[in-house]
């Protein structure tokens, strides 16, 4: 059993969350998920790691904000798939976080205060 509003876990037989009081359901319900509205997405900032990259998707998710991250495998084979021209070569290495356009705003913010000195945003 899980409380919607504290989102702890708790063992069978409880039906009220202790800290609270709020009733325990089974499942918790999906949070709607924002969509991209024409369908644009743009690449928001390189990150270094995977673990930053998904600390990053968390942190946008958290928001609801979609977001994907392009790993830099893709351009493992030297062809540098998905990436804009216009991102240098030390920023083709990293994996590219992008979001919906109407979305950058607020996933710059968020995103420079997750990763820090990490964050570097690119401009399409």
């Amino acid at each position: 059993m899980i409380c919607p509003k504290c989102k702890y876990e708790y063992r069978d037989g409880i039906s009220t969350c202790p800290d609270c009081e709020s009733e325990l359901v089974a499942v918790l319900p999906q949070a709607p998920v924002a969509q991209a509205i024409d369908g644009s997405w743009i690449s928001v900032c390189a990150v270094p790691t995977v673990i930053k990259s998904e600390l990053a998707r968390g942190a946008l998710d958290s928001n609801n904000i979609p977001s994907i991250i392009v790993s830099n495998a893709f351009g493992a084979a030297g062809h540098n798939v998905g990436f804009n021209a216009s991102i240098t070569p030390t920023m083709a290495e990293k994996n590219m976080l992008m979001v919906p356009r109407e979305f950058r705003l607020d996933a710059v913010i968020i995103l420079s205060a997750v990763l820090g000195e990490d964050f570097v945003e690119i401009n399409d």
